[in-house]
């Protein structure tokens, strides 16, 4: 096979591939043929270096919109904060002035506590005279009271001495009708002492008799015969009346006189009174009752 020109050589290469490799082998020699491959191969690596700068550029591009963003946070953050720090300095001014004004509130509270605790210890003051005054007063009146109640016992006692002694005058004239005739009266009359001392000379003689015991202080002294009533006299009977009758008419007694202790009365002063009476031996005319002693005696017969 002749090759006459380039014509023919290019079209045998063309139909004979295998030639066109073994050719470049004899025109290039080894390190041309292997010249595509390293192109590829720079080729690719510059392809992947341009991947990943496009990567870092998208992340730095990432990183400085984030950075963007991240100071559009801290500007919007640092004038939230100015206005917070605005708004918190406001109100610590407004703080201040409540506070100021509390603290003024306060001194004027505690001024006017004084003046309060001032005023209150002169009431305290005026209310200790008060009561001072009051004490004075309050004995004053007790003091009237009590010798108005000593005035007004004293006037009931009065009035009950003068009823007592109207009723005992209005007994001694009644005398000779109550007991049913016989004689005698009140101690004080000449006739009737004169008996007496007949009667209680040997007493008189060993001395002056306690009061209690003495007939001469009794409210009646009448006779009969041999028989002598002694009687106390008193609008209300009592326990004490019972006890004189009964103790003077003893008297008597112990002088050999046959003395008979007897009370008159319109009542009796207690409900137990009359029991008393019929104990200690005592006769009795009270209000419209008489004792079987006082019976029996107005039944004597006088001389």
């Amino acid at each position: 096979m002749v090759v006459e020109d380039l014509r023919d050589l290019i079209r045998l290469l063309e139909q004979h591939p295998d030639w066109r490799a073994e050719l470049r082998k004899v025109l290039l020699g080894d390190e041309l043929l292997q010249l595509p491959e390293l192109v590829r191969e720079i080729l690719l690596i510059l392809r992947q270096h341009s991947e990943i700068l496009q990567r870092h550029s998208e992340a730095i591009e990432r990183l400085i919109e984030a950075q963007r963003r991240t100071e559009e946070r801290l500007e919007q953050y640092r004038a939230e904060m100015h206005e917070e720090f605005r708004r918190v300095w406001e109100a610590i001014q407004q703080l201040a002035e409540a506070q100021r004004r509390t603290d003024q509130r306060m001194e004027e509270l505690i001024q006017a506590q004084q003046r309060t605790d001032q005023r209150m210890e002169e009431l305290i003051q005026a209310q200790q005279r008060t009561d001072q005054r009051m004490e004075e007063l309050i004995q004053a009146q007790q003091q009237m009271a009590q010798q108005l109640s000593r005035l007004m016992d004293w006037q009931r006692g009065e009035a009950g001495r003068r009823d007592g002694e109207r009723f005992e005058q209005h007994t001694l004239k009644r005398a000779v009708a109550l007991f049913d005739g016989g004689q005698g009266g009140s101690p004080l009359q000449p006739h009737v002492q004169e008996t007496l001392y007949r009667w209680l000379a040997p007493v008189y003689r060993q001395g002056i008799p306690d009061a209690s015991v003495d007939p001469s202080l009794a409210d009646i002294i009448w006779w009969k015969g041999e028989e002598v009533v002694v009687a106390e006299v008193s609008l209300k009977v009592d326990e004490e009346d019972i006890r004189r009758a009964r103790q003077r008419a003893d008297t008597l007694r112990n002088v050999d006189v046959a003395a008979i202790p007897v009370v008159i009365g319109e009542e009796w002063a207690t409900g137990d009174a009359q029991a008393i009476a019929i104990q200690e031996g005592v006769e009795w005319m009270v209000g419209r009752g008489l004792s079987p002693g006082f019976l029996r005696f107005r039944k004597l017969r006088s001389e």
